[in-house]
């Protein structure tokens, strides 16, 4: 079970009153940083992860996690737990994943606003980072 004993972000309950209100939103990312940054036990969320296997990004061991936005809430109160933890509790074994992820997922639903066409696409967050080549 979570507690309030975090230091979570300035917006956090906005963001996460707003996340609520997707209908589906995916998360690209690597495949180790999903098993690292996961909901399990209780807090559990429901979610369809997928491997990409084909595209630019086939070979790179991304998978694609798609969740509804009220498991994006569950998602995003783990991901706060873990990367904002009080001085008391001290840092997890993933708070540096968590925290990534976190920050990568906070200002795509910072920006969402009411769709205004069926056609409108879901959000998407892609996480994978890369070195530039030296110019």
């Amino acid at each position: 079970m979570l507690t309030a004993c975090t230091q979570s972000p300035a917006g956090h309950d906005e963001r996460l009153s707003k996340a609520a209100g997707l209908a589906r939103v995916t998360i690209v990312c690597p495949k180790g940083l999903w098993e690292r940054t996961k909901p399990e036990g209780a807090n559990e969320v429901k979610v369809k992860v997928s491997e990409i296997t084909s595209g630019p990004r086939a070979d790179r061991e991304l998978v694609r996690v798609t969740m509804t936005g009220t498991d994006l809430v569950g998602y995003l109160k783990k991901l706060d737990f873990n990367a904002h933890p009080s001085k008391w509790n001290g840092e997890k074994d993933n708070t540096a994943a968590s925290h990534r992820v976190h920050d990568a997922v906070a200002p795509v639903i910072d920006k969402i606003e009411a769709a205004t066409s069926p056609d409108d696409p879901e959000p998407q967050i892609i996480i994978d980072d890369t070195i530039k080549d030296k110019e």
